[in-house]
């Protein structure tokens, strides 16, 4: 087995106990032996699942060769799948400990009145009508990019043995078992030929000068403070964490804002509006209305398509933004347009997916507060979007998903003390939005969220106004 090389991110969400579970809709027939199947055979093949994050005597963490089997598929039936899916992610942690802290899991919620298929026994072979796949992921192992590759690979699987395609199946698997985890060095590093990513010594120098000086003049307070954090982050853990889950119709935006400039995507439009939120949330809540600076953090990868078939791992980095909230929406998501392009242009997150592994490999982390008042993921599938029967027998609906996490210790619960909304867009506009539990209460959720409505109703009422 190929043993996983170093990446200190890895090592450092390893404190943090972070399970994602990514809910994927369909409608259709799943066969269930064959999807239990495509997941054992696909992810017994990929080494690095039967490797364990463990601590040495110095207190650094290390790879260990752990064996263990590739958990069942579990069937559960629903009839409101929100309320059953906060209950699965909010007891999610006892689930992990059930299947002995596998990376990886699935678990499949039925709508079905009945069991599957009509049949009366306590296994049905088929499910039938609407249907959800749930990907539960820690993410120490790999990021949402990786995901997404090994959920193709199991749907690919899947499509060869509903067709008998042996060949295909062989292929597959071949492709798995040669994907692996480098190191951060060998993604990039200073002056390395063989690096996968390549930067001039002078780009690099001149990314590194622009990240240092780079001023994230926030001064909203969103973030938890560490002294709160030191204090109650032990009984944290010991809380249920029911996941906060929110949908917003931006169909009259779209349409508005795609037809005005058309240089303004909908990525673009979401982010500002999250940025108008906090700039609201200053204001108009918190009674700060000077405070109209919003930095945050963006999540952009760093591997291309092709990396992303060989590789599996953390290589997803937070570009830092900063925007004047008080701005226009269209001002503020142009603004983040511009820097986006200037960051993939000169591969700013790539420099900056280096600077924060030399931080946490000299244990910088957790010193100092990160000046931001969020960060922000998208969580999306590209296949299925672009092919949303890819799933043989099956039409895909839209990604919504759930975080929770249970820090292992100071550290763990440190490096999650933002706002931190992640987010998918449907095919039909709509936007999901939810969110990583804070230490402390949701009471800042809570105030994000109900600014994001008013942003939105405000934005709706301009555009439809005469005037």
């Amino acid at each position: 087995m190929k043993k996983p090389e170093t990446i200190y991110l890895e090592q450092c969400l390893a404190h943090c106990n972070i399970a994602n579970s990514i809910a994927y809709h369909f409608t259709g027939t799943l066969n269930l032996p064959y999807f239990q199947k495509s997941v054992q055979d696909v992810l017994s093949r990929v080494d690095k699942f039967q490797y364990e994050l463990t601590g040495t005597d110095e207190g650094n963490i290390t790879w260990k060769e752990m064996k263990k089997p590739v958990p069942p598929v579990k069937l559960l039936h629903t009839r409101n799948f929100d309320e059953s899916f906060g209950e699965f992610t909010a007891s999610i942690f006892d689930l992990c400990s059930e299947y002995r802290y596998f990376p990886l899991f699935f678990t499949v919620f039925s709508e079905s009145a009945d069991n599957g298929s009509g049949a009366t026994d306590e296994k049905p072979v088929t499910v039938t009508g609407k249907f959800y796949l749930v990907q539960t992921l820690n993410h120490a192992y790999c990021d949402g990019r990786s995901c997404e590759f090994l959920l193709n690979m199991i749907t690919e699987y899947y499509n060869a043995l509903t067709e008998n395609n042996v060949q295909a199946q062989t292929g597959i698997l071949k492709t798995v078992s040669d994907a692996c985890t480098v190191s951060s060095d060998r993604v990039y590093s200073f002056g390395r030929s063989d690096s996968l990513i390549k930067i001039s010594p002078w780009q690099q120098l001149k990314n590194l000068f622009r990240l240092i000086t780079m001023k994230l003049s926030d001064s909203g307070g969103f973030s938890v403070k560490y002294p709160v954090i030191e204090s109650e982050w032990e009984n944290f853990r010991r809380q249920k964490h029911y996941p906060q889950m929110h949908y917003f119709d931006l169909n009259p935006l779209v349409r508005h804002y795609q037809q005005k400039n058309s240089s303004v995507n909908i990525n673009s439009l979401i982010t500002a509006l999250l940025v108008k939120a906090f700039y609201h949330v200053n204001g108009s809540m918190n009674g700060h209305p000077e405070k109209k600076m919003i930095s945050f953090r963006m999540m952009s990868d760093i591997l291309s398509a092709r990396h992303r078939q060989k590789l599996i791992g953390n290589y997803c980095a937070y570009a830092p933004l900063i925007t004047d909230g008080s701005k226009s929406l269209m001002d503020v998501a142009e603004d983040i347009v511009k820097q986006v392009e200037i960051f993939r242009k000169n591969k700013l997150d790539v420099t900056m997916y280096k600077f924060l592994e030399f931080a946490l490999r000299n244990r910088m982390a957790g010193k100092k507060d990160d000046p931001t008042s969020f960060t922000v993921s998208l969580v999306l599938h590209r296949k299925f979007m672009k092919h949303p029967k890819f799933l043989k027998g099956t039409t895909f609906i839209r990604t919504t998903g759930a975080l929770n996490y249970s820090p292992l210790d100071v550290l763990g619960a440190k490096l999650n003390n933002k706002v931190g909304p992640t987010l998918s867009i449907s095919d039909d506009n709509v936007l999901f939005v939810t969110y990583y539990p804070l230490i402390g209460g949701d009471q800042t959720l809570n105030k994000v969220t109900e600014a994001l409505k008013t942003v939105m109703k405000n934005e709706i009422s301009l555009i439809n106004s005469p005037y």
